[in-house]
């Protein structure tokens, strides 16, 4: 695990500290890339950046002994000590470095950059073959809902590959694959729905706290069935595909995935064969105040899933 690594540090507060011979240096608020060699004891080096009761030897200890400054990521590339300043070099072209911090020893600029574009930080993570290996930071979940027919599996796909080119992995759990372990003979009764949303929830809880990033693909047709969701995760979005009910009808009876979803359903609610339909022989309880709502009836699906990472962009990336 030797090599180059990247510390993604936020700083919570503008702060004032004197770094060493650097003297006094002023840290506004944001986020930062700290770029650092570790060419023998890669894990007791970061261990080291994490711990706040330290010997201040580095620049990097100082910042990092503060309460307001924390990592909340590490990025690692097997690579040669003369990758470090040509890392460095490369970010200086999208940061805003902190003169001199961490370059004692080389000729660089620095090594510490205030990032304003996390977004164009991600790609180049991804592109310059760096990979997460620590995070502090709980993931996020954004619960994609609305009538069967609305586009919610089609748009939940297109949302995680999405996030997936832009250098954010999120985990895609659908309510109709996990029926087919739970009920492979699903009844649609509100006890089972009670119990399929409850474990989704459970499971959706537990990859988020774990710093796994979610995203559900359900209809979970009472407003209670996501307010749980809500209320168990703290960064939580709602994603409401709006969408008229004879436009999803007309939609789910020419689809040809269904995406685990049982066939024809509006056909066999109105023939009497499905009775607890939402939409039809159950409610649809819209959401009141999503953090997100788009109009699935004119937009495609990837228009969609752009208008939903641009939330989760904003609020947690």
């Amino acid at each position: 695990m030797n090599g180059i690594y990247i510390l993604i540090i936020k700083i919570n507060k503008d702060i004032s500290l004197n770094v060493g011979a650097l003297g006094k240096i002023n840290f506004e608020k944001g986020i930062y890339a700290y770029v650092g060699s570790a060419q023998k004891g890669f894990i007791k080096r970061v261990l080291r950046h994490i711990g706040k009761h330290k010997r201040k030897f580095w620049h990097i200890d100082y910042l990092l002994s503060n309460k307001h400054a924390n990592v909340m990521k590490v990025f690692h590339r097997k690579s040669g000590k003369n990758w470090e300043c040509k890392i460095a070099s490369r970010l200086c072209a999208t940061g805003s470095a902190i003169k001199r911090f961490g370059s004692s020893d080389c000729n660089c600029k620095s090594h510490l950059f205030q990032i304003s574009n996390y977004e164009f930080l991600r790609n180049f993570l991804h592109k310059n073959g760096f990979k997460e290996v620590f995070t502090t930071h709980k993931g996020w979940c954004v619960w994609v809902t609305g009538l069967p027919g609305s586009g919610k599996s089609v748009v939940s796909k297109a949302l995680v590959a999405l996030l997936k080119k832009g250098g954010i992995h999120a985990q895609l759990l659908s309510s109709d694959a996990l029926r087919r372990v739970m009920t492979p003979k699903p009844k649609y009764t509100l006890e089972e729905r009670d119990s399929v949303y409850a474990t989704l929830v459970y499971v959706a809880r537990l990859l988020t706290e774990n710093g796994v990033n979610v995203v559900i693909d359900a209809t979970g047709n009472l407003r209670r069935y996501r307010e749980d969701a809500r209320a168990q995760i703290p960064k939580f979005v709602e994603a409401y595909l709006e969408c008229p009910l004879e436009i999803c009808m007309e939609r789910e009876s020419k689809r040809a995935d269904t995406h685990f979803a049982p066939r024809k359903i509006y056909a066999k609610a109105l023939e009497g064969e499905a009775p607890t339909v939402p939409g039809i022989g159950q409610p649809y309880e819209e959401p009141l105040n999503p953090e997100v709502k788009v109009d699935a009836a004119s937009l495609s699906p990837l228009e969609c899933a752009k208008k939903i990472m641009a939330v989760i962009i904003e609020r947690y990336c």
